[in-house]
């Protein structure tokens, strides 16, 4: 299963871990990717720790966590 804004398996040894959960897309995303791609979004938005915005494959709504950097 390949990532749907980069298209590549794995990322920094990570597998794609985030899915739009409409039931006619289910892309899955690595959550690097698709966090960096809400960001880019005009439309998007964040509350806290999670970043709200649109699938880049269906326009539903999606959500990504932000991860938290360790010291």
């Amino acid at each position: 299963m390949e990532c749907g804004i980069c298209y590549s398996y794995r990322l920094d040894s990570a597998i794609p871990d985030q899915v739009c959960n409409a039931p006619r897309c289910g892309q899955p995303f690595h959550q690097a990717c698709l966090y960096e791609w809400l960001r880019s979004l005009p439309s998007s938005r964040q509350s806290f720790n999670t970043v709200f915005g649109e699938c880049p494959y269906c326009s539903k709504p999606v959500t990504v966590k932000v991860a938290l950097q360790k010291p």
